[in-house]
């Protein structure tokens, strides 16, 4: 948990949780009786994907959603980093390329391993109906970047365990499947990336991304929202986005359906 978090443990109640997907600009925090926001926190207009490391740091991402005056195309390639102790909200570090009206997303997936101390980001920046340019990037706490996968349109990542080191999963923007990149115990790729999931087998449309995966136990939910590039689909109060949920066989060393999207 944060450190700036825990003054406001006494009036949470049931709720206390960070937010970037309301009405509000920028980033909130909820309990039961208020919604706080740092007056830095609206600095990079409407955000969207969040990940926290070991310090309680986080890590947010711009994402438009309506108008681009609220984000300028110039600040949708910079993560931002909200401090846990002061909760200040900053600049962290600008991935490389830049973002243009025909596609004016940038950074869609965050998550961060805590067994490799690194941040690692999903992109679509400077792609166009065309030709894919996005791509996996890690980032270490200093902010130096190491690009993992390059020409490939990525929305949601997450980071799991294996006994040969991680596979770094990825949900593409571009099709209804996630992938997988081997990395050994440094977080350096150690293979190609391979076929993981076919989303529609969980009931998943054709038009259905992965915007987000977690690990529960032995569960893998994904968060599963529309996605087209367009400011459209990503407005805000979307009432479409659903979530399935795998789990994992250890007979068959797979992943299998256990709840459809809904």
């Amino acid at each position: 948990m944060p450190a700036f978090a825990t003054t406001f443990a006494a009036e949470a109640g049931s709720t206390l949780a960070l937010a970037t997907d309301r009405t509000e600009q920028g980033l909130v925090l909820l309990t039961d009786s208020t919604v706080y926001q740092h007056p830095t926190w609206d600095a990079a207009g409407y955000l969207g994907a969040m990940a926290y490391d070991h310090m309680g740091n986080v890590y947010v991402a711009p994402t438009p959603r309506i108008s681009l005056q609220d984000n300028p195309l110039a600040g949708v390639t910079t993560l931002w980093r909200v401090d846990s102790a002061t909760g200040i909200m900053s600049p962290f570090a600008t991935l490389a390329g830049e973002a243009g009206e025909r596609n004016p997303f940038g950074i869609l997936g965050l998550t961060y391993a805590c067994g490799l101390d690194r941040l690692f980001a999903g992109t679509v920046i400077g792609s166009t109906p065309g030709e894919e340019r996005g791509g996996i990037v890690a980032i270490d706490r200093g902010g130096q970047q190491t690009s993992l996968v390059t020409d490939l349109d990525v929305m949601g990542v997450l980071v799991v365990a294996t006994p040969d080191g991680y596979d770094l999963y990825a949900g593409l923007a571009r099709s209804p499947d996630l992938v997988a990149l081997p990395l050994d115990a440094s977080g350096t790729p150690s293979g190609p990336l391979r076929p993981l999931l076919d989303l529609t087998t969980a009931g998943a449309t054709a038009g259905e991304r992965a915007r987000k995966m977690r690990l529960v136990g032995d569960e893998l939910i994904v968060d599963l929202v529309p996605f087209n590039f367009s400011l459209q689909s990503s407005a805000t109060g979307n009432p479409q986005a659903r979530q399935a949920t795998w789990g994992w066989d250890a007979d068959l060393a797979t992943w299998v359906v256990r709840a459809s999207a809904r």
